[in-house]
């Protein structure tokens, strides 16, 4: 596993190289763009990860009153009900590893919060902020197939590093040693998910029998969690520069956002770690979509995916902003299927790469086959669960006007066109 994860950051940091060389050229397109955008990434990532992490002592106090009794009475822990709401790399793989009992659950939370976490905390408020009202019924049905598949993705991943033993760094570090040998059973795997599933059926159910009331919800939480990372990384800033809150109130009580002696993994510093490999794993991506273009449209085809759905498909494994940029272009059936799909594996080859590759090279491989076989079974899921009711949507919007009479004509397939003429 962990030559596994040497190869694959060689691999983008040659990209990176390659992308600085482009960017000296011309760094409005191309791959130098590419290697500018991952390095511009980093305010982005810095605002709610800086809220997050900063928030970690008071959100350890909730998570432990609110969730460690029922996680703690069925046997799981509590580590694994930070990462179900917040993303690993967002302040969750730090909060995990305050309230983790042992390196193991540690380990499984964060790999938790690469699929629940992220999802929950960013996919689903940042989504239906960007995407037209219109597409909000349409993520909600993808979002209630690929939640189902997150305890299986994440099963699998924990799977493999158990039957391997896999080596891991037993601290928060870029440098350690990966000398901890996880001792993971499937008792303690099954026991530790257990609450996830329970957490993701009643979303799906949510989504499935209440889908107006959730998408109403999903929007007030994402606004305002904004706000709130909004405001205590401001707070955060004039308390650094300052020291205004602690003359005040005698204490101040969030964790500072930039390196310090007692930690030198901050907020500031593990957003600079994933920005500076994804300037190399931008440029990678780029040009994996742009040589494997055609076999990748071949391979979307056989799914029943249009060409713009394709290109949804590995626009999410990047970055799921980049796929939502996409979503308006795309018909309902491929909306469903592209967002199901990013429930589990998006930013595979961006964030989560990255940010793995940094603190945990050796579950690089494990991680990779455990969202990518989520994302897989969540697009069935959704052909089984979904498209049929968004291929019945997509008939009234047309009907009504909300859909133009010609609009996706050019990307219909056989089972879109029978929809609307039945």
């Amino acid at each position: 596993m962990a030559l596994i994860g040497t190869i694959v950051i060689y691999i983008i940091m040659a990209f990176a190289v390659a992308g600085a060389v482009a960017a000296i050229r011309n760094d409005e397109e191309g791959l130098g763009k590419e290697f500018l955008q991952g390095l511009y990434s980093i305010g982005p990532i810095f605002v709610p990860v800086a809220g997050i992490m900063a928030s970690i002592p008071y959100l350890s106090k909730f998570i432990c009153a609110v969730f460690g009794p029922v996680y703690g009475a069925i046997g799981a822990d509590p580590a694994l009900a930070a990462t179900t709401f917040i993303a690993t790399d967002m302040g969750g793989y730090q909060l995990a590893e305050a309230l983790a009992a042992s390196r193991e659950s540690w380990i499984m939370a964060m790999v938790t919060g690469f699929m629940a976490g992220a999802t929950i905390v960013f996919s689903i408020p940042v989504g239906l902020a960007m995407l037209d009202k219109r597409d909000h019924k349409y993520m909600a049905l993808g979002i209630m197939s690929g939640i189902l598949t997150v305890p299986v993705g994440v099963f699998i991943t924990n799977s493999i590093l158990a039957l391997t033993s896999a080596g891991v760094r037993g601290q928060i570090s870029t440098e350690a040693a990966s000398d901890y040998h996880l001792a993971l059973g499937f008792g303690t795997i099954l026991s530790n998910l257990t609450p996830l599933i329970v957490i993701v059926v009643a979303i799906a159910l949510g989504l499935r029998f209440f889908p107006d009331q959730m998408i109403k919800g999903f929007m007030w939480f994402g606004r305002m969690m904004d706000a709130g990372l909004k405001l205590v990384l401001v707070f955060s800033i004039v308390e650094y520069f300052t020291g205004a809150f602690s003359a005040l109130f005698g204490g101040w009580g969030f964790d500072p956002i930039i390196a310090d002696q007692a930690d030198q993994f901050r907020a500031l510093e593990t957003a600079g770690y994933i920005g500076v490999m994804l300037a190399g794993a931008f440029p990678m991506v780029y040009t994996i979509k742009k040589y494997l273009a055609g076999p990748l449209a071949v391979v979307g085809n056989k799914v029943g995916l249009s060409g713009v759905g394709s290109a949804g498909i590995l626009a999410t494994v990047a970055n799921i902003l980049a796929m939502y940029r996409l979503i308006r272009d795309m018909r309902p059936k491929d909306k469903v299927l592209n967002i199901a799909f990013a429930v589990c594996a998006a930013f595979l080859f961006g964030d989560h790469l990255a940010f793995s590759a940094n603190f945990q090279p050796t579950i690089i491989l494990p991680l990779m086959i455990g969202k990518v076989a989520g994302g897989a079974l969540a697009i069935a899921l959704a052909y089984w669960i979904s498209v049929p009711k968004a291929l019945e949507l997509e008939k009234q919007d047309r009907a009504s006007g909300v859909i133009g009479a010609r609009e996706y004509l050019s990307e219909r397939d056989t089972d879109v066109k029978t929809s609307v003429n039945g």
